[in-house]
C-alpha cells in the first residue's frame, strides 16, 4: 500500500507542474518570418505592386500631352485632274488644293507628288493638361493606398493564422499532458483493483477515460495539422516547418501589455483613411478634369508642302507623266485657331454635377471610415481590458481545478472518493487549462488587433522583436 501511495504522489507532483509542451520548438517561426514568406507569396499583393507600376507609366505619359503632333507625308500618284469649280474642304493632310475648271473632261492621265510636314499642337487648353496630370497622380495615390491597404490587410491575415498555430498547439500540448496523466492514473488504479483496494470496475472506466483522452488528442493534433497546412499553402514553407513561436506569443501577453498604454493611436494615417482620402481627391480631380474640359482650346498650326505635276498652270498635259514627280510649287501656311462649343455650357452645367455628386458621396464615405474607425479604438481597448481581467480570472481557474483534482486524488487513493468524482474533477481540470489557453490568446488576439486598428503594428512587431 506504501508503493501504491508513493507512485500517487509522484503523479500528483507531475500533474502540479503544470502542461509542459509535447514539442520543444527549435526553430519556431517568427511573425516577421511569417509576414515576409506570406508576402512573397500572395499573389494580390503582387497584383496590387504591379498595378502601382501601370499607374506610374500613366502618371509619366501624361507629362507628355502637352507635345504638339507633327506629321510628314510623302505621295506620289498618277491620275485625270478634272475639277469643277467649287470650294472644296479635303478633311485631309494636305490643305485643298482646286484647279483651274477645264472647258472640257479630259481622262488623260497626269503624274503628280506631295510632299508634306505639318504641325498641329494644342497650344493652350486653359488648365486642361493641368487638370489631367492631377488626375493621372491621384490615380496612381489610390493604386499606391490600396498596395499599403493590402499589405495591412494581409498583416492581420498573417497575425490571425500566427495565433491560431499558436493555439491549435498549446491545445494539442493540454491533450498531450492529459492522455500522459490519465495513462499514469489507469496504471494506479489497474494496480489498486488487483489489489483489491478498488472494485474492478474502476480499471474499465479509467480505461475508456484513457481512450476519450487520446481521442481528444487525435482531434487536437488534427486541428495542427490542418493549421499547418493551410498556412503552408499561404506561405510556400513546408507544414512540418511550421512550428509555433509561443516565446513570442509570451512577449505578446507581457510586454504587448506595456506596449498598448503607451503607444499612440494614429488614425489620421491608418491605410484605410489614407485609402478612402485619396478616393476622395480623385473624384474632386476628376471632378476638375470634367469642368477644364469644356474650356475654350488653342491651336497653334503650321504646315510646308511641295507639289509636282505634268499639267502645267497653261491646261497642256505633258506626254511624259514622270515630269510631275519633280516638285515644282512650295507654299506654307501659319494658324492660329480657337475653338470653343457654345453648347458645352449647358454640358458643363449638366455632366459636372454627375463627378460633383460623386465626390460627395466619397467624402461621406470617408467621413463614415474615420467614425468606425474611432469606434474601433474604442471598442479594442475595451476587449483588451476585458481579455486581460479573463486571463487572470481563468489563471485562477486552473490552480484552483489543479488543487481540486489533487484532493480528488488523494481522496481517492484513501478509499473516500469514487472514480467518477475524480473523473469529474478531472474534466474539471482539463477545462480550465483550455480555458486558459483561449483566455491566453484571446489577450494575444486583443493587443494585435488594438495594434492594427491605432497603425502601431509594424512598431509592435520590431518593439516586441516578434
Amino acid at each position: 500500500m506504501n508503493f501504491i501511495r508513493t507512485i500517487a504522489f509522484i503523479v500528483l507532483y507531475i500533474t502540479g507542474l503544470g502542461f509542459m509542451p509535447a514539442v520543444k520548438a527549435q526553430q519556431p517561426l517568427s511573425l516577421q518570418g511569417l509576414l515576409q514568406s506570406m508576402g512573397s507569396n500572395y499573389e494580390l499583393l503582387k497584383q496590387q505592386g504591379s498595378l502601382v507600376q501601370a499607374n506610374r507609366a500613366a502618371a509619366k505619359a501624361t507629362d507628355f500631352d502637352r507635345l504638339p503632333h507633327l506629321n510628314v507625308m510623302a505621295q506620289a500618284a498618277a491620275g485625270s485632274d478634272n475639277n469643277l469649280k467649287g470650294a472644296l474642304n479635303g478633311y485631309g493632310m494636305i490643305p485643298s488644293d482646286v484647279s483651274n475648271a477645264l472647258p472640257q473632261s479630259n481622262l488623260s492621265a497626269i503624274g503628280g507628288d506631295a510632299l508634306f510636314t505639318g504641325v498641329n499642337w494644342e497650344a493652350i487648353n486653359f488648365g486642361e493638361y493641368k487638370a489631367n496630370e492631377g488626375l493621372a497622380k491621384s490615380n496612381l495615390l489610390v493604386q499606391m493606398n490600396t498596395l499599403v491597404n493590402t499589405q495591412y490587410n494581409l498583416d492581420g491575415f498573417a497575425a490571425a493564422y500566427y495565433l491560431e498555430l499558436i493555439r491549435q498547439y498549446e491545445l494539442q500540448n493540454v491533450q498531450q499532458d492529459n492522455v500522459t496523466r490519465v495513462q499514469q492514473l489507469k496504471n494506479i488504479i489497474v494496480a489498486l483493483a488487483q489489489s483489491g483496494v478498488r472494485p474492478g470496475v474502476d480499471s474499465e472506466v479509467a480505461s475508456a477515460e484513457l481512450s476519450k483522452s487520446i481521442i481528444a488528442l487525435q482531434l487536437a493534433q488534427k486541428n495542427l495539422a490542418q493549421t499547418q497546412v493551410q498556412l503552408s499553402t499561404l506561405t510556400g514553407v513546408a507544414s512540418n516547418q511550421l512550428i509555433p513561436d509561443t516565446a513570442g506569443g509570451k512577449k505578446l501577453t507581457v510586454d504587448g501589455v506595456t506596449f498598448v498604454a503607451t503607444v499612440a493611436a494614429d488614425t489620421l494615417h491608418h491605410p484605410v483613411i489614407d485609402l478612402f482620402s485619396s478616393i476622395y481627391k480623385e473624384t474632386q480631380a476628376r471632378l476638375n478634369l470634367e469642368k477644364k474640359s469644356y474650356y475654350p482650346k488653342i491651336f497653334l498650326d503650321a504646315d510646308a508642302w511641295m507639289r509636282g505635276s505634268s499639267l502645267n498652270s497653261a491646261g497642256v498635259y505633258n506626254s511624259d507623266i514622270l515630269t510631275g514627280y519633280e516638285p515644282s510649287r512650295f507654299n506654307y501656311f501659319l494658324g492660329l485657331t480657337m475653338t470653343y462649343d457654345i453648347v458645352n455650357i449647358a454640358r458643363k452645367r449638366l455632366n459636372s454635377n454627375i463627378y460633383k455628386f460623386q465626390a460627395e458621396a466619397a467624402s461621406h464615405l470617408l467621413e463614415n471610415e474615420k467614425i468606425n474607425l474611432n469606434s474601433e479604438v474604442q471598442q479594442a481597448l475595451i476587449e483588451k481590458d476585458f481579455q486581460l481581467s479573463q486571463l487572470a480570472e481563468t489563471k485562477h481557474e486552473v490552480d484552483e481545478a489543479g488543487r481540486a483534482y489533487t484532493q480528488q486524488l488523494s481522496l481517492y487513493n484513501n478509499g473516500l472518493s469514487s472514480i467518477i468524482e475524480l473523473n469529474t474533477a478531472l474534466d474539471y481540470y482539463i477545462q480550465a487549462q483550455k480555458d486558459y489557453v483561449e483566455a491566453n490568446v484571446g489577450l494575444m488576439k486583443s493587443i494585435i488587433n488594438y495594434s492594427l486598428v491605432t497603425n502601431s503594428f509594424t512598431a509592435l512587431v520590431q518593439t516586441l522583436k516578434l
